[in-house]
């Protein structure tokens, strides 16, 4: 039976708009395709996130930073770490809320001292600096850190009666522990200013005002008992790492449609962009006494299969302590992984 020469060319035009369509998503279909077949292997399933994760002999404890402190190394067996809830100006009354925990080799919260305060009720700006908790506004000062006295004592002004040259400025500090700087406005049409430095000498706290020519800002000299981070990354991917990255899932094909309109674009799908999967990375945590586990969401690059963590972790564990602190900088949030009998 011959076949008409019109159906023909009516079949022959069919496939190829079918073939247009189609082979600009071949990889997107190939890809969906595959993912159909790579099952999670079945001891990566109880995984938990982080933040859910229930152990037997463990147990996590998880703190909002919400502010840029160092963790403190106060001594041997003792560190302490920050965090700061800041005013919410949508809820009426709510407080600032500066927290210190002093944290032993066990994990335990030996002891914490918190400031609240209403900026409708005061000024308070909270610095820690060494051994000191520094009100920078309020020109104050506790040794909290290294002997528990709460009181805060009043520093003074280097001259009462002076605002310092810039020149005068360069050799005060150049001698001192330039620890903060901030502003102060007038009340003046002009809209005058000066600027107010807070520094340390020999243990003994002042601060002093400078022109508004001054403008130098050196390096603040830096906090002698922060605990150092830059070798302690999140090497999840190295034998040698405290945390190690176990296995990664990929769960879905991320690209788009080569047809895609979103956004009344035309071509910028499957073709163009950042391709990969979304999908989720398992983890083993080396402690002490076990190994926990837990997952959390990732990227994976395409074509190479490089994986991208939506956030990482600094990681500290002390000298012979059970206990291990993961700061996660991206999300400002504390981990304390300590033993549950302590």
């Amino acid at each position: 039976m011959k076949i008409n020469i019109k159906k023909k060319t009516v079949i022959l035009w069919s496939i190829a708009i079918i073939a247009v369509i189609l082979l600009p998503d071949s990889e997107m279909y190939y890809q969906r395709y595959k993912l159909r077949s790579e099952k999670l292997p079945e001891q990566y399933k109880s995984y938990t996130t982080l933040d859910s994760l229930k152990d037997n002999d463990y147990q996590i404890i998880k703190l909002s930073r919400g502010i840029h402190e160092p963790v403190i190394q106060e001594n041997d067996s003792t560190i302490v770490i920050i965090t700061k809830r800041d005013h919410d100006s949508e809820k009426e009354g709510a407080n600032n809320t500066y927290t210190w925990y002093k944290i032993n080799l066990k994990g335990q919260i030996t002891d914490s001292l918190q400031y609240q305060y209403n900026t409708e009720n005061g000024i308070h700006n909270y610095q820690t600096f060494n051994d000191y908790i520094v009100d920078v506004d309020q020109n104050t000062y506790s040794n909290w850190l290294k002997d528990g006295d709460t009181t805060h004592y009043p520093y003074k002004n280097i001259d009462d009666a002076k605002i310092f040259s810039v020149a005068e400025t360069e050799n005060i500090i150049a001698n001192r522990d330039y620890m903060y700087d901030d502003i102060i406005h007038s009340e003046s049409p002009g809209n005058e200013y000066k600027y107010k430095l807070t520094v340390l000498k020999d243990n003994v706290w002042n601060y002093f005002y400078a022109e508004k020519d001054w403008h130098g800002y050196p390096k603040n000299t830096p906090n002698k008992k922060a605990i150092d981070f830059s070798n302690a990354g999140y090497e999840v991917d190295k034998s040698t790492g405290l945390i190690q990255r176990d296995h990664t899932q990929k769960e879905v094909w991320n690209a788009r449609t080569f047809w895609s309109l979103k956004n009344l674009s035309w071509g910028t799908g499957n073709g163009s962009g950042r391709n990969g999967w979304t999908g989720t990375s398992y983890f083993s945590i080396k402690m002490p006494k076990k190994t926990l586990h837990y997952k959390q969401d990732a990227f994976i690059e395409h074509p190479d299969n490089y994986v991208r963590d939506p956030f990482s972790f600094f990681v500290y564990q002390p000298k012979n302590g059970n206990y291990m602190l993961l700061i996660d900088e991206e999300r400002q949030l504390y981990y304390l992984i300590r033993p549950k009998k302590l």
